[in-house]
């Protein structure tokens, strides 16, 4: 894992614990997001996707958490993921994967993503039971982990909204998340990633 990436993990683990502000907090949901800041979410969310599809998971790290901040769900699943499952050199961080695949499946979300989540949630949940942990506090506590993600990442204070919409040529329906703010700029070079 990058330095950077190290750093990342680092700052989120801090929040976690209560000794820093999320970014998300940090700006109000009247203002207007910039139109570089908007871009570089879209460009970091594509080079996130590019490196977790090939397997690059250290430095793909990075990357979905830009995204995942701002409360794009597919960079949140797959940020989730790769904490979850330690995958690569990532070291596991099965709270952080669980809080980052939650907020992914909350809402307007397709089938795969609250499937990635929800099994997930089972194995941690059976893992847990099996060690002889009380089923119903470990519900609660995976509920309040979720729901502290939800409150921080789900987009509204970033401005963003995600949607399901039909995929073209298909019965089914994808998730699409955007800034809000993007029709004041015509010419965004960039469109979402699905």
């Amino acid at each position: 894992m990058s330095a950077r990436s190290n750093m990342s993990v680092a700052i989120l683990a801090t929040w976690l614990a209560g000794f820093a502000i999320p970014w998300v907090l940090a700006h109000a949901s009247d203002e207007a997001v910039p139109q570089d800041e908007i871009e570089n979410t879209y460009r970091a969310q594509a080079q996130g996707w590019a490196l977790f599809q090939g397997k690059n998971y250290d430095e793909a790290v990075e990357y979905l958490e830009f995204a995942a901040e701002r409360g794009f769900k597919h960079a949140q699943v797959l940020l989730g993921q790769i904490l979850f499952d330690g995958l690569g050199d990532v070291p596991q961080n099965v709270n952080m994967g669980i809080g980052w695949l939650g907020v992914g499946a909350e809402g307007e979300s397709e089938a795969r993503l609250r499937q990635s989540y929800e099994m997930r949630r089972e194995a941690l949940v059976k893992r847990l039971t099996d060690a002889g942990r009380d089923a119903n506090e470990v519900n609660d506590q995976i509920d309040n982990l979720v729901n502290t993600f939800i409150s921080s990442y789900d987009g509204k204070r970033t401005r963003v909204v995600c949607e399901l919409v039909q995929q073209a040529g298909t019965h089914g329906k994808v998730t699409r998340c955007r800034y809000l703010d993007e029709a004041n700029y015509p010419t965004i070079s960039l469109t979402p990633m699905r």
